[in-house]
């Protein structure tokens, strides 16, 4: 098994000097395993987001599909507590932590075309209370693994502030304190591949303005001041909004002053979707009833405030919560339909004039919105000893599809975006069985492997000369 390193071939790289027609993903990095590294703390068993605790001791799986692991090396996996396959031999999973895994993570972005991520930074996991040494000393160690493999795989990567669950008078506190400490302990600012957006960093904030959280808007201008005047050189900041953010009813707060607090706060509007709907036509209902109007307000804004921000439309592949609501939510709440469910999104933000998306979630197995992949057929899931939990394979809505389908439509989308395809209406089935094919693009020759793509590329037999690394 290896693993093509994009730093020592010349797959064409990510440009980190603009957020401007980009595919970007949310990076979790949250799943961790018994024995990847020092444990959260003393007598901790080791499995968080995979499980609740190990499931021979009563424990429950978080987690709807069932992930692919053909390509990991066996140094990344670790034995899944009480979980066979049908032959009987040992289920395993994948740690984030692990370098080799959090690299292949970002090389399968690489060959795919896939810009690269919004690595989350949850602020309810990073504060300096006594007590939560070990769980924030690992997102700091997550943190260092995304970093690298951005800089290996050619990637681009930028900070996403989750505030989700923090009380209101903490967030600000905790925010300061982390964003001085990732960049003058951590040096995120210092790497080639950190984002930007004319010559600002890029920061991202989600959940704040959501219904029932008790925010206000002097919270949110408070917070985005701080980040612009303390970030070397200003800050490009993007919002992760409720989705009604712009008519205060739904999941947004009902203080109408918060509409321009958003567009006086921020550079980007991000509004989250998932969740919102669970087939095409609710797609297309909540394009005609929030997304055109959302674009019509924003360039209204322009014109009457001479502020641009930027829009970019959250889109998921679809989404399985039953095993992390426990029971709340069906399996297979919204399906794929075979990438159908992903590509309405896209073609509905795109016909209407997006230029960036934010595609939710690289690896997030929990709420079943990952693109990372998931087994083809259901005969490949493991099951317990009382053949208690159900899980998801692909085929779960009546299409065989490799493993790694959900990628390549993320990587269409991404080549799209900078006008080397179209997203039309009708889904591109021949060419994502074809994308093997012709990916990953080569930057053209004479190129520099280690500066920004060009717009040519070199594609085909030349992947199988690739400079590999034994993984």
């Amino acid at each position: 098994m290896t693993l093509a390193l994009s730093t020592e071939s010349n797959i064409k790289r990510a440009d980190p000097s603009t957020i401007q027609n980009k595919f970007l993903v949310g990076y979790q990095g949250w799943f961790y395993c018994h024995g990847d590294g020092e444990p959260v703390g003393p007598g901790h068993h080791g499995w968080i987001h995979w499980f609740t605790y190990p499931v021979p001791d009563g424990g429950a799986p978080n987690f709807d599909p069932w992930p692919d692991l053909s390509e990991y090396s066996p140094s990344e996996l670790y034995p899944a507590p009480g979980f066979k396959h049908l032959d009987g031999s040992q289920a395993y999973l994948f740690s984030s932590r692990h370098p080799k895994t959090v690299q292949r993570h970002f090389h399968w972005m690489a060959t795919n075309g896939v810009d690269g991520a919004f690595l989350q930074r949850f602020v309810g996991l990073v504060h300096t209370d006594p007590g939560n040494e070990g769980i924030r000393a690992i997102r700091d160690e997550v943190g260092d693994r995304v970093k690298e493999a951005c800089e290996k795989e050619g990637r681009v990567f930028a900070i996403m502030y989750d505030v989700a669950g923090v009380a209101p008078e903490r967030i600000q506190e905790i925010i300061e304190y982390d964003w001085k400490h990732l960049i003058h302990d951590k040096g995120v600012l210092d790497s080639p591949n950190y984002l930007h957006e004319k010559g600002k960093p890029v920061i991202a904030i989600w959940g704040l303005g959501f219904n029932d959280q008790h925010h206000t808007p002097e919270l949110m201008r408070s917070v985005t001041n701080f980040l612009r005047t303390y970030t070397p050189g200003g800050a490009y900041i993007m919002a992760g909004a409720p989705a009604h953010w712009r008519s205060s009813k739904d999941d947004s707060d009902r203080n109408p002053e918060f509409v321009s607090a958003w567009m006086e706060s921020f550079d980007a509007i991000s509004p989250w979707t998932v969740g919102r709907f669970s087939n095409q036509q609710e797609i297309d209902n909540f394009k005609n009833e929030r997304v055109i109007g959302d674009f019509e307000f924003i360039a209204q804004w322009e014109k009457d405030h001479g502020k641009h921000v930027d829009y970019v439309p959250v889109v998921h592949p679809g989404g399985s919560g039953e095993h992390i609501s426990r029971g709340q939510w069906p399996m297979n709440g919204a399906p794929r339909a075979g990438g159908r469910f992903l590509w309405r999104q896209m073609y509905n933000m795109r016909k209407h004039g997006a230029q960036i998306m934010y595609g939710a979630m690289w690896d997030e197995y929990d709420e079943g919105t990952n693109f990372l992949p998931v087994v083809s057929q259901q005969h490949q899931i493991p099951h317990d000893e009382k053949d208690q939990f159900k899980f998801m394979a692909l085929d779960v809505d009546g299409y065989v599809l490799p493993s790694d389908w959900y990628m390549r439509i993320a990587g269409y989308a991404a080549e799209a975006l900078k006008g080397e395809r179209q997203i039309n209406e009708e889904f591109p089935e021949k060419e994502l069985k074809d994308w093997t094919h012709s990916h990953p693009n080569y930057e053209d020759a004479g190129s520099s492997s280690a500066g920004p793509s060009g717009s040519g590329g070199h594609q085909g037999a030349e992947y199988a000369a690739a400079p590999a690394l034994h993984a």
